[in-house]
Formats: structure tokens, sequence, C-alpha cells
């Protein structure tokens, strides 16, 4: 598609003419039938991990309990954090705390490395407050970064209680909030390559014990291309997922909260997504998506292209315009000149904005100066 963008735009269907700027367009069709799938959860979200568009949404800024869900952002912090060999003696908080468990006894030792793995595989309560109490001394500490972090990544119907999403009062969230928590997530390698292992070896250092652990998210197993991420259950919660899954080059973020049957809720929402909707980049750097007049200039015209790529998230048989806004440049024009920018817009969604810049320099031009010299007689 960007091949044909290209040419589109470079046969003069965005041109400009002798002022100080203009603006033009093109529109491009790429599709769909959009009955959204079957769902049972009281809320859910389907998100585009590329450009973060919300592909289909149930109550998904609602405030629900995440569960354990929770364990998606107390990952993230502590291998943002570091340390990841440091050795942890678990203490008796930890060990004692109720739910899910990794099954790790007071007095006993583990890398932050596999108590991460015991967190985000097996969904270890137990592991989350171990981890809470190494990274920030105590588990208050540790959730106030919670609550920094969530703002930070625009999470703001998000409030965090405790590392593990047991149920307390004060501590929910919203599907929106944690399919923008787990996007970002998936962009950190360590995190990414922990939530798709379905199986792993943990060792307990002090008797030197290795044993198996499995992921407690069935989708793994069962929808091809499945990626992640977390599962969550509590009595006030319900059964919640957040799930992901690549196919063809696209992946999504599927977010089901209290739902009756959250594997065939999540595999119907990335079904879906990937029957109807596409991930394009519409522009990139490198083609030419215009020509500016140069006033003074050698060459009357100077190509320009796009500083950043431009993706949309795109339902089958649905159109995008691109608009471009450009000045008139002055010799002379350097390259990687600002020119102006494009908005690139499509029904429902955000508009998305990316400066322009020249494709190559352009000197002023020379003028040649005759004189006359008269010589008296």
């Amino acid at each position: 598609m960007g091949k044909t963008l290209s040419c589109l735009l470079a046969a003069g269907l965005i041109t400009v003419p002798a002022a100080s700027h203009t603006k033009g367009f093109v529109s491009r069709k790429v599709v769909a039938s959009q009955q959204g799938p079957h769902l049972t959860s009281r809320a859910a979200i389907l998100m585009d991990a590329k450009t973060g568009a919300i592909l289909y949404e149930k109550n998904a800024f609602k405030q629900m309990d995440p569960a354990s869900v929770t364990k998606m952002m107390t990952a993230l912090l502590v291998i943002q954090h570091g340390h990841l060999s440091r050795v942890v003696t678990i203490s008796s908080h930890a060990a004692s705390t109720v739910g899910s468990r990794m099954h790790i006894a007071t007095g006993q030792q583990y890398t932050v490395y596999d108590l991460l793995h015991g967190l985000l595989m097996r969904s270890g309560n137990d592991a989350s407050v171990a981890l809470a109490e190494a990274d920030a001394g105590s588990v208050s500490r540790f959730v106030a970064k919670m609550n920094v972090k969530a703002q930070e990544l625009g999470a703001f119907n998000t409030q965090f209680e405790n590392p593990n999403g047991l149920t307390k009062p004060g501590h929910f969230s919203s599907a929106y909030d944690l399919a923008l928590i787990a996007r970002y997530a998936m962009t950190v390698p360590l995190f990414r390559q922990i939530v798709a292992n379905k199986e792993a070896v943990v060792t307990e250092l002090r008797h030197h014990q290795r044993r198996e652990i499995h992921n407690t998210n069935q989708l793994l197993y069962t929808f091809p291309g499945a990626t992640g991420i977390k599962t969550g259950t509590t009595d006030a919660a319900g059964k919640c997922l957040v799930a992901s899954a690549q196919r063809n080059g696209d992946e999504l973020i599927a977010v089901v909260l209290h739902s009756q049957d959250r594997y065939s809720d999540a595999r119907n929402l990335l079904a879906w997504g990937f029957e109807h909707w596409s991930t394009v980049e519409v522009v990139h750097p490198g083609e030419v998506l215009a020509q500016v007049p140069v006033q003074g200039g050698q060459q009357p015209m100077v190509p320009v292209e796009a500083m950043h790529s431009v993706w949309l998230s795109l339902p089958n048989q649905e159109t995008y315009h691109i608009n471009a806004t450009l000045k008139v440049l002055k010799a002379p024009v350097a390259r990687h000149q600002a020119s102006g920018f494009i908005t690139v817009t499509t029904p429902g969604q955000p508009a998305v904005v990316t400066s322009v810049q020249t494709m190559q320099s352009d000197a002023a031009a020379v003028h040649h100066h005759r004189w006359w010299i008269i010589r008296g007689k």
C-alpha cells in the first residue's frame, strides 16, 4: 500500500502552488462487516498493540476489580528497576500471602528473575509481596510507585492498593487502562518473554531445589499466535484475562473482565479483530509525498517526505485521508529542512500528525551580470 500511495502522491495529487502555504489531500480505500464478537464479559476492549487504536469496547472505561491482572504493573516496575540476579530471602509476610501462590516458604531464597516467572506465570501472590519488599523496602512504598507509573502511562482510571490484585476497597482499574499497561509492558523484552512462556524452571537457592512451573494462561496452548499475557480471578472480579496474539505481522491486545468464559471471549475478540482489521503503514519515510516550490532556487520544486512512519488501524473497506499543509521554501534549501506537516485521518479515530522534510538540498540560483565599461575618448 505504501508504494501505491507514493505513486499517487508523486503523480501530483498533492502539489503546492506558488503561495506561502497550501493544503491538499489524497484518499485511499484499504474495509468490513462491523458486527462485533459475542462476549460474556461485563467489560472488554480490543486494542491494536502498534497504534493503540480501540477496535472494540464494551464498558471499557468502567471501574472494575482487576484481580491478578494487577501483576502486570508489579512485574513492569521490577523489571525496569533492574537487579534481576539479586537474591531475595522470602519473608514470613510474603510466604503467608493468601490466594494463588508460587508456593515459596519463609527463609527460602530466589532470584528476582525467578520470582518474576512465579509472579507472571503462576500468578503468585506470595511472589508479588516478596518482589515488592525487595524492590521498595515495603509493600506500601512499592504500591505508591505502581500508582505513579499508572498515571505516567495515562491509566487515569486506575488505583492500586496492593501488588497482587487481592480484593481491597479502592483497588480498581478499567479494561482500557489495563490495555494501556499491557501495551507498554509488551514493549519490554523480558516481560514479553516471560508471559509467552508455557513452562519454566525456577531454583530455590538455599537448598538447590529446581522445579518446573506452568503458565496459568490457557490461551497460550489453544490459540495460534498467542503471545501472552495475564490471568486474574477473585470472587469480586470474576474471571479476567489480558491476552495478546500476533498474526501476519499485526498484534492485538484483548482485555475481558468478569467473564463467564474468559478464554472463549478472548479468542472471539482476537479472531474478530484479525478478520476485520489491519495495521497499515500508510506513510513511511523515503517516499515522495509532495513537490514543494522553491523561490529563488536552482530547481523550481523539491520533493518532501514524512519524518516518521504513520501507522493506522483500518477496518476493511475503510477510507483514510492524507491532508498536507506545506510551506513554500526560499533558497537556499537544506536537505531534511522542515517544510510543513501532514495529517492522516480516518473515521472514528484521532488524527495522526507528523512533520515533513525536504529530501534534497537546493542552492540559490546564480545570477550572471554583465558589465560594460565605457571608455572616454
